[in-house]
């Protein structure tokens, strides 16, 4: 392949086959991070920001894939090669620990790409650490690719000049080749030979502890890891074993996973992918680009036999990888099941060997790891990566497990590296040791229990008449396109493939009957079909209007406290349960994501659109649960990863604003939620907890719709007459003056009021006209009475304007109303209920009058030191939060690090055997001492009108 065979004046191309693989597999599940490959980079100097986007702007203007989009057009998918495109840099200067910059580089790294509308490329700063997050999606780059793109970027960022000049081959180009060998006769042959091996070779391995086949989108499966390191010794024994053996090192790695494999599968046959470079030509070696293709070996264990038999048995079939690496995986996948074989087992366990050198570990400027996606590309996938000991110059490498925990437990991780690490050492210590003598540690893990959850491919009874109807008519239709193609009769186990399909032709087909791409693949006949056609939905097909919507006058107030970077915390809702023993960690976190996606609200995206001058909600995707092993963590470690993952503010125009992470030790695991309160209220919340339990045990979801719009605003004019006069502050017994910026940084005490005065507080605000809401608000005006030489005051509490129809639909249905609670001129108890029963009638009329007009009216001038309006909050509830319902022991856990908007926020809860009162404090403003002082005069008020509602207030209330 030469330059000038090639047009180079192409902006708009075909996709490589390789890329065409993740496009499919990016349909999906969209926005899935599996493909992402986040470089965090720990800069060893100040980071020059200015310098860096100058750099990174001259790195997309060198390498055409950083500025390519893909698009479908008709039945064609196409890249598309933009003219200068700036790659998007990200500067946070919040003051954050390098701890916490970490955590918000992986948070970040999860949030997929848009590959039709947006380049695969972006940048996040973190100044005041110097860290940086260069976030690139695999459909642009490789691990080979990221050489040349690191020594671009040092040079780039020192000089502003390119190392080299612009290559005039480039990676489209590249592309067109690829397809036409691809159409090659020769090549075509190649591949159904190839295919013809694979359909006599053992199906998928199953491991021990293995799951049946959960459905889940190939691009969302959730993925554990585990690492390890190997030194330089033993990757010198793995040479010199390699050089014996007449192999390679690459052999000797995979022959060593081979062993393990047989242990835990009971087998001596597998089908094992692995990933070869494919970059068949000189010119491509500097190239930017995906080239990376999988070629499934087949490869046997013979028995009886010592490590050296092993090595020579697959020695061959390794090799021949290099030779199968020009047949284009999914064209092999394709051919395979025309075959009428299912379409699994090519690829669920991988080994990668990568050699290439690693991308920037020897730059002075910076150190990279490469982060954790949460995801996994394969059942089991084992990659070692040849490294150099920088102190002592010679060879060891890295080596990670990925896994899915959709298919296996997190304990597999670290059980089965131990095992494959006890494999290599007893091998490579004497290759010439029989296998059997050989022990490893732990072996293959315990069978689950049987699912709840129903799983892929089980044939069971066919699916109606008419269904497979409809089925074989949407196979017509696809097919029909096909210029050349006579279709006949389908029949219903016809094959898409086998009758003229590709997979481009599939995924149109599948969007129109809305059922994933995964699912279908496994299974791509007119029954299997007609099965998912007769099966809930999947949650990726609930969807929205695709317009973008304006947001309610409350999530537009929220939106604009989270550009405060002082208060962006405050208006998040996290929630922490424990589970006990019993709970499986991969059905859970399966039903976590089910959950997150099945909410248009929980995938959301929010942006400024300037035009219209208005803030607007999209549908994006939804985030993915991330499992982490805290086995062996420190208290103190653990504590502050649950406050970091309960506190990190979310990017609205980037991400979802939900998130989960799972933290699993041996007896427990541990549910750590938080969303924006843009998208989710106190109901909403309990909707959520709901439906993780019922899609955990398998049940089906109710409907989800798009949060209804609020009703329209009512007439302010009641209201804020009713307000007119009344002080917009209270003067609060701070024991700090207030400071520039409100904080948000709380603590909380709780006073109880026993069940009989409980009753008798209750039978008196029913004499009154009041419910436990309004008697709350007089309790409290009455309690700051007695601190303050205030009587007149004006609150904030909570109206619900959830729609009667939307039981199950999440959202911020929630508006902030004022209330004015005037004391003056009350003697007794039962004037501050009466007063505070007139209030509340004022209050509920104007219930649906948005706040922010109200604020406007009342207070215009407010500072950024305190709340608008009032810097008190008042709610009484009588239910509290419930845990997922798993079948096993949960409870919450309190929030650490308790965050709050105003500055005193009371809430009375009513747990049917007595009142609890809880008081969340700004500790700015506060001491500990002060905040438990006000509880006491709040108890002490509650009991007083228990006791005796004509009994009087207090001397000072006068």
């Amino acid at each position: 392949m030469t330059a000038e065979l090639l047009p180079t004046g192409v902006r708009v191309a075909t996709l490589s086959s390789a890329q065409e693989r993740l496009w499919l597999i990016e349909q999906s599940a969209p926005g899935s991070p599996m493909y992402s490959v986040p470089l965090f980079l720990r800069w060893t100097e100040p980071v020059d920001v200015a310098a860096l986007r100058v750099a990174l702007d001259g790195l997309v203007a060198r390498h055409d894939v950083l500025r390519t989009t893909y698009e479908r057009r008709g039945d064609q998918v196409v890249q598309v090669v933009a003219g200068q495109h700036p790659m998007p840099v990200e500067v946070v200067d919040d003051p954050l620990s390098p701890h916490e910059v970490r955590q918000d580089a992986v948070r970040r790294c999860r949030i997929g790409f848009d590959l039709a509308r947006t380049p695969p490329a972006r940048c996040v700063v973190w100044r005041a650490t110097g860290a940086v997050l260069l976030l690139i999606h695999h459909i642009a780059v490789d691990g080979w690719s990221l050489v040349p793109l690191f020594e671009d970027l040092a040079e780039l960022y020192r000089t502003g000049r390119a190392a080299a000049p612009v290559d005039e081959l480039r990676y489209v180009d590249y592309a067109q080749w690829d397809r036409q060998v691809s159409a090659d006769p020769v090549v075509r042959e190649e591949l159904r030979r190839r295919a013809d091996a694979l359909v006599a070779a053992p199906g998928p391995a199953r491991l021990g502890g293995a799951r049946p086949v959960a459905a889940t989108p190939e691009g969302a499966r959730p993925g554990g890891q585990a690492g390890f390191d190997l030194d330089a010794e033993l990757v010198a024994a793995a040479e010199r074993v390699a050089k014996q053996t007449r192999s390679t090192p690459f052999v000797v790695f995979l022959a060593a996973y081979l062993e393990t494999l047989r242990r835990w599968a009971d087998r001596t046959e597998f089908v094992i992918g692995t990933s070869t470079v494919n970059r068949p030509h000189p010119a491509l070696e500097r190239m930017a680009g995906f080239f990376v293709n999988t070629v499934p070996m087949i490869l046997r264990c013979p028995d009886g036999g010592t490590f050296r038999d092993l090595v020579a048995a697959n020695r061959t079939e390794a090799f021949a990888s290099l030779r199968h690496q020009r047949l284009p995986f999914d064209q092999l996948v394709a051919e395979v099941a025309a075959r009428g074989t299912s379409r699994r087992g090519l690829a669920d366990i991988v080994f990668a060997y990568q050699n290439f050198p690693a991308p920037g570990i020897d730059e002075p400027l910076w150190t990279t790891e490469l982060l954790p996606t949460g995801t996994a590309k394969a059942d089991l996938l084992l990659i070692v990566e040849m490294t150099t000991d920088g102190a002592r110059g010679t060879n060891c490498a890295r080596g990670t497990l990925e896994f899915a925990t959709d298919r296996y437990p997190e304990q597999l991780g670290p059980r089965f590296v131990a095992d494959y690490l006890a494999v290599l050492d007893a091998v490579l210590a004497d290759p010439d040791r029989p296998l059997a003598d050989v022990r490893v540690p732990n072996g293959p893990l315990a069978a689950p229990r049987p699912p709840a959850e129903p799983v892929l491919a089980g044939r069971g009874a066919p699916p109606p008449a008419d269904v497979r109807r409809t089925a074989a008519n949407l196979f017509r239709t696809a097919l029909s396109t096909v210029d050349g193609l006579a279709v006949g009769r389908i029949g219903d186990d016809d094959n898409f493939f086998a009758l003229g399909g590709n997979s481009l032709l599939a995924i149109a087909m599948l969007g129109d009957a809305r059922v994933a791409p995964r699912e279908f693949l496994a299974d791509p006949t007119v029954t299997g079909l007609a099965r998912l056609l007769t099966r809930e939905p999947a949650p990726a097909a609930v969807a929205e209007p695709p317009a973008d919507r304006p947001l309610t006058s409350a999530q537009e107030r929220m939106w604009l406290q989270d550009r405060m970077p002082h208060l962006r915390a405050a208006y998040l809702v996290p929630s922490i349960v424990e589970f006990g023993p019993g709970v499986d960690t991969g059905r859970l976190a399966a039903a976590v994501d089910r959950v997150l996606a099945h909410h248009p609200a929980l995938r959301s995206r929010f942006r400024l659109d300037r035009a219209a001058k208005r803030v607007v909600r999209a549908e994006g995707s939804a985030a993915r649960t991330t499992v982490t092993d805290v086995t062996g963590w420190p208290r103190d470690k653990l504590a502050d990863h649950v406050t970091t993952g309960s506190w990190t503010p979310f990017a609205l125009a980037d991400e979802a604003p939900a998130r989960a992470e799972l933290l699993v030790d041996d007896d427990r695991c541990v549910l750590v939620f938080c969303a924006h309160h843009l998208v989710l209220d106190g109901a909403s919340r309990q909707v959520v907890f709901d439906q993780i339990g019922a899609a955990y045990r398998g049940d089906p979801l109710a409907a989800a719709d798009a949060p209804a719009p609020p009703p329209p605003p009512a007439d302010a004019a009641e209201l804020i007459t009713a307000l007119a006069g009344a002080p917009t502050d209270i003067a609060l017994p701070h024991d700090r003056p207030r400071g520039a910026r409100q904080s948000i940084e709380a603590g909380s005490v709780r006073r109880r009021l026993g069940p009989a005065r409980t009753a008798q507080l209750r039978k008196a605000a029913a004499d009154a006209g009041c419910s436990l809401f309004l008697a709350t608000t007089a309790l409290v005006a009455g309690t700051l009475a007695r601190h303050t030489a205030q009587r007149d005051f004006v609150f904030v509490f909570p109206w619900s304007q959830r729609p009667g129809a939307a039981t199950d639909v999440v959202g911020m249905f929630v508006n902030t109303v004022p209330i004015r609670v005037d004391l003056t001129g009350a003697r007794t108890w039962r004037d501050a209920l009466e007063r505070a029963a007139a209030a509340g009638a004022i209050g509920y009329r104007g219930a649906d009058v948005p706040f922010d007009e109200v604020a406007a009216a009342l207070h215009p001038a407010r500072d950024l030191g305190r709340p608008p309006v009032t810097p008190v909050y008042v709610d009484a509830t009588d239910t509290t939060p419930r845990p997922p319902d798993l079948g096993a022991a949960a409870r919450l856990w309190p929030l650490p690090a308790l965050k709050a908007k105003y500055e005193m926020e009371f809430t009375a809860v009513d747990s049917g055997d007595g009142l609890e009162f809880d008081l969340a404090y700004l500790t700015g403003l506060f001491d500990a001492a002060t905040a438990g002082a006000v509880a006491d005069t709040l108890l002490a008020c509650a009991t007083a009108l228990a006791d005796d509602p004509r009994s009087p207030l207090a001397e000072e209330t006068r």
